[in-house]
């Protein structure tokens, strides 16, 4: 029995197929020659992961969420009556 607070992790391995091209932005994304393509890999999709998470704020999300009861209460504009309440022609 292990002790509380030790996860246990397998490491899983897979062969996956990329292109000529794919390998070579991959050999130029690595931080150092002898870098894995496992830890260029992980390291792209944790940047990626944490870009996305970070390009929608919490008044974003708000924001969205107002926008999107809006919708469904029926306080929309079509473009017609923007237009006109904006004296665009």
């Amino acid at each position: 029995m292990l002790p509380y607070g030790v996860l246990w992790c397998m490491a899983v391995e897979a062969t996956i197929k990329v292109t000529p091209e794919v390998k070579g932005r991959l050999d130029k994304l690595k931080n150092y020659p002898r870098e894995t393509y496992n830890d260029v890999i992980d390291r792209l999709t944790r940047d990626a992961l944490e870009e996305a998470a970070e390009e929608l704020t919490d008044e974003d999300i708000r924001d969205i969420e107002e926008a999107i009861a809006d919708i469904k209460a029926g306080r929309v504009y079509t473009t017609e009556e923007l237009k006109l309440e904006l004296g665009i022609d």
